[in-house]
């Protein structure tokens, strides 16, 4: 009982992190420099979480979702790295910038994810894959 609570209470630090990171680059965002954003966003994720995220976008399904099992990533968790992925991928798009469709393609499957993982479909899910992919 101890060890699941711990588990619970580690998933919900997981998810304030997460949300503190994409809450962080929003304001970047909303300055209109979002660069330096983008690039302290990237190292928190790797410094507070451990995620790679340009190691993160070069990953197959199979290995993404290894990926996500390691980090112990839950649904919610998902939802918000593929807003931050998809967020970075329309800047990168908006700066002509290849790797902007990769990020927007990367959002798309890391929602695609959270369904399996939740094992249920989300009508908000397929929506905001909807609008990702009006991007692309």
């Amino acid at each position: 009982m101890q060890q699941r609570d711990l588990l619970k209470d580690q998933i919900e630090q997981l998810g304030k992190v997460l949300a503190k990171i994409l809450a962080d680059f929003l304001g970047w965002k909303s300055t209109g420099n979002p660069a330096p954003g983008i690039e302290a966003a990237n190292e928190r994720f790797q410094n507070e979480l451990g995620i790679d995220i340009e190691q993160l976008i070069t990953l197959d399904r199979t290995e993404i979702k290894a990926y996500f099992r390691t980090h112990q990533l839950a649904e919610p968790h998902l939802e918000m790295l593929s807003e931050y992925l998809a967020a970075v991928g329309k800047l990168k798009n908006e700066t002509k910038q290849v790797s902007g469709q990769l990020y927007l393609k990367k959002a798309i499957e890391v929602l695609d994810i959270a369904d399996v993982v939740s094992e249920t479909l989300s009508f908000v899910r397929m929506n905001k894959k909807r609008e990702i992919e009006k991007l692309l």
